[in-house]
């Protein structure tokens, strides 16, 4: 994890979650692991859960917003807890392990031009 003097990204309902640099991914039943190029170079890191169903249902990119919607059609509702933060804390995690990144593509990438 980062230190802690880094500045917390904010992250808004409506800003862009896509995902990072993820070079290859490793399930099992125990979990999944991925292997990230950072901007420190190549790392892995462990997903709960929570982390690798966000990064799944972030597909090629979706609001904080859109997440959370996205979560409950595959999740439903979490048992305990509020949903907004549950999310709030994972996507923060992963942002700031660079599974997931947030705001606009590179200025060349025209994925999702029509």
């Amino acid at each position: 994890m980062s230190d802690a003097s880094e500045q917390v990204p904010t992250v808004t309902a409506f800003m862009l979650l896509r995902p990072g640099e993820v070079l290859d991914t490793y399930s099992t039943e125990d979990g999944t692991v991925v292997l990230v190029t950072g901007t420190t170079g190549h790392r892995v890191v462990r997903l709960s859960p929570l982390g690798d169903a966000v990064r799944a249902a972030i597909g090629p990119g979706r609001s904080l917003a859109e997440l959370e919607v996205e979560l409950v059609s595959r999740l439903g509702e979490p048992p305990v807890g509020q949903l907004s933060d549950l999310v709030r804390s994972a996507v923060l995690a992963l942002l700031d392990e660079e599974v997931i990144v947030a705001g606009q593509g590179p200025k060349d990438d025209i994925s999702g031009v029509i």
